[in-house]
């Protein structure tokens, strides 16, 4: 069964696009680097639906194929370096693994 590692996150004040296209780019690197790791993507609020967000501006989601991978994900260098980039530019994080 897959495992959804779902991030949502609140960006500081004056993140530019520059900033966020590097850490989509560092993460979608980080598919065919970080075994088990099948998908990355990244994207904001659903603006019909910002109002319930409860000011996360941002999201990613990562498939992943087993509790072990995703137990080896996280020390993973390449994620260390979407980790980095990430909080250099979030204020709040909420992180939720789930299994479909």
């Amino acid at each position: 069964m897959p495992i959804y590692h779902i991030v949502l996150f609140k960006l500081k004040p004056g993140v530019t696009e520059a900033q966020l296209a590097e850490l989509r780019t560092a993460g979608q690197e980080m598919v065919g680097q970080i075994p088990g790791l099948r998908s990355f993507q990244m994207g904001g609020v659903l603006a019909s639906t910002a109002h319930r967000a409860q000011g996360f501006d941002m999201g990613l989601m990562t498939v992943m194929e087993t509790e072990a991978d995703v137990l080896a994900y996280a020390p993973h260098p390449a994620h260390q370096k979407v980790h980095g980039i990430r909080e250099a530019l979030c204020t709040d994080t909420i992180v939720y693994d789930m299994v479909l």
